[in-house]
C-alpha cells in the first residue's frame, strides 16, 4: 500500500472496481499519496470502447477542500464527450 487509504484488499479493490463501473468515473481520495486527491473519466471511440482517460489531480487539499467529484466531472465528463469524435 502507498497511504493508509490504499485499497489493498482483494474484495475491497473489487468493489471499488464495481463502483467505478457503476459510476463511469473514479474518485481516489488520497489512495496514491497523502494530501493528494485524483478524479478520472474514462475516454471513448466512436465505438463506445474505453481507449484512455482524462483526470484531474489536486494536491494539498485541506479537509474543507471542495469535493473533485461535485466540483469539477461535470466539466471532465463534458470534455471527455467533446474530444469522443477525434479518438
Amino acid at each position: 500500500s502507498l497511504t493508509a487509504l490504499t485499497a489493498t484488499q482483494a474484495d475491497d479493490l473489487k468493489n471499488k472496481l464495481k463502483r467505478v463501473a457503476q459510476q463511469d468515473y473514479c474518485l481516489a481520495v488520497q489512495e496514491h499519496e497523502l494530501g493528494v486527491d485524483a478524479l478520472a473519466v474514462p475516454l471513448r471511440n466512436d465505438r463506445g470502447e474505453t481507449v484512455a482517460a482524462l483526470n484531474l489531480v489536486r494536491s494539498g487539499a485541506g479537509p474543507n477542500a471542495p469535493d473533485l467529484a461535485t466540483r469539477w466531472l461535470p466539466l471532465l465528463q463534458q470534455t471527455a464527450q467533446t474530444l469522443r469524435p477525434l479518438i
